[in-house]
């Protein structure tokens, strides 16, 4: 039977992480136990913050090329899909479908949102000493810069929003949920038990019965990066982190409200960014973990089966081998296998259109005459908006990848000695004459031809080289 993922990205962690579910699923990786459809939804007050909006981004290249494949079985294999394609039955496209919009807080303080001025003086002393002054005079454009506190009182309206309620509308029975949150900043902190609530309490949606008994599972982020000094105080990461655990601990943990809780976090050989409350400065740079919790998600979905309503089994990540850099090498034989190949596939994929196509172009026979893959595709605005613009998002989160701490770099042997026809290009450049005869052209789907010929022919290069 056909189901559908539900994925929550709370703040910006939850968006990174839908970011590098994206790219798995770019690569050919899927879930299992016939979920064929993911549905992103990121809940995020801070409308201009750069890592929700570069992951917006990345989600609507990813349907624009997935729409122009037939029958992709390969790179881009999975299904992606808004609640607003769930419920209107279309296929329409665009970024602002992934987010769930906040009521209210656009142009806002949060003095303002929870009309202060009109609260009863007595009221008042009692509201002071929760929130400071700087907590009141806070842009809730921005989120609500570490202060879960803030975010409790904000995300409330979510649940009666008309996003939820569409929501609602989509579910269907074998559907499931998976939530991301980070647990010491302040929008994940705060909206993670919030939507847990209204989930498993019956919100005021349709289909709050089968959303109740639906299996959920849940990632959650300790402190895995510090900032620089600046507004946020990563100093007190680890205070709220253990506040935070003691209180999931003895309410979602031990009252059975989640059926699975994975939980990541990394003090040893975490990074520093740059201290940016919000809106476009903030687009930390892709860190290992985030890979680490789209593999959480893959693992749910293949363990979904065995997880029972009132059963909570707790999760964590770690690395099989402790090496500098990492490595395929450096995970489990599972996390490997689910990964390895794909990723070497799409990363040999994006490295040889960049490098060795323009020494291919009018030379090479696939891409001549009586082939859809002429110098007039690679001119194209579809290809150059499309495939190139997510093949270039594709190569910066793998290099970022590369320059974080602690340091993913699988991808040395794929992309050595490559430049000017050399090494594996060759090869693949063979294997692209041999088959594109056998590789169908669609005229209506631009991008077919592509996909397909390097989807089998990267195959055939990594199997036979063994990297």
């Amino acid at each position: 039977m056909a189901k559908k993922l539900y994925v929550f990205g709370i703040g910006g962690t939850g968006s990174r992480v839908i970011k590098a579910l994206t790219m798995l699923f770019a690569a050919g990786c899927k879930l299992g136990n016939d979920f064929d459809t993911v549905v992103p939804i990121i809940i995020d007050p801070d409308t201009g913050n750069g890592d929700l909006n570069r992951t917006k981004e990345i989600l609507k290249l990813y349907q624009e090329i997935r729409k122009n494949i037939d029958s992709p079985d390969d790179f881009f294999a999975q299904e992606v899909k808004t609640v607003a394609n769930l419920v209107t039955n279309s296929d329409s496209i665009t970024g602002d479908g992934f987010q769930f919009m906040l009521n209210g807080t656009a142009g806002t303080k949060f003095k303002d949102f929870i009309h202060y001025s009109n609260i009863p003086s007595e009221d008042k002393l009692f509201l002071d000493s929760l929130y400071s002054e700087h907590n009141l005079e806070s842009d809730l454009d921005v989120g609500f810069k570490g202060n879960p506190n803030m975010g409790s009182i904000v995300l409330n309206q979510f649940t009666s929003s008309k996003d939820f309620e569409r929501f609602g509308q989509s579910f269907s029975p074998g559907d499931a949920i998976f939530i991301v949150n980070s647990i010491f900043g302040g929008t994940g902190a705060a909206g993670f038990p919030l939507l847990l609530k209204s989930l498993k309490n019956g919100a005021e949606i349709p289909n709050s019965a089968l959303i109740k008994q639906a299996i959920i599972g849940g990632l959650t982020y300790l402190p895995y990066f510090k900032l620089n000094k600046g507004e946020i105080d990563s100093d007190t990461f680890l205070e709220k982190a253990k506040s935070a655990i003691d209180y999931y601990n003895r309410t979602i943990i031990n009252q059975k409200q989640i059926e699975s809780i994975y939980f990541l976090g990394d003090v040893g050989t975490t990074s520093t960014y740059d201290n940016h409350a919000g809106q476009q400065a903030q687009k930390n740079d892709a860190h290992f973990l985030e890979l680490a919790g789209a593999l959480a998600i893959l693992d749910f979905s293949s363990n979904a089966q065995n997880l029972s309503p009132g059963q909570t089994k707790i999760k964590e990540f770690g690395i099989e081998n402790d090496t500098n850099p990492l490595t395929f090498d450096s995970l489990n034989t599972i996390n490997s296998k689910q990964i390895k190949f794909y990723l070497q596939k799409f990363r040999f994929y994006t490295e040889y259109l960049k490098k060795g196509l323009p020494r291919a172009l009018n030379v090479s026979r696939w891409t001549k005459k009586k082939t859809q893959l002429t110098r007039d595709y690679f001119d194209s605005p579809e290809y150059k908006n499309e495939i190139a613009n997510f093949n270039a998002h594709f190569n910066n989160w793998t290099q970022e990848l590369e320059d974080n701490s602690p340091s993913f770099a699988p991808f040395n042997s794929i992309i050595k000695n490559n430049d000017n026809g050399r090494g594996l290009f060759k090869t693949l450049d063979t294997l692209n004459c041999l088959e594109i005869d056998q590789t169908p052209i669609s005229e209506s789907q631009k991008h077919n031809q592509l996909i397909k010929l390097f989807g089998s022919t990267t195959q055939k290069v990594i199997e036979k080289q063994k990297l």
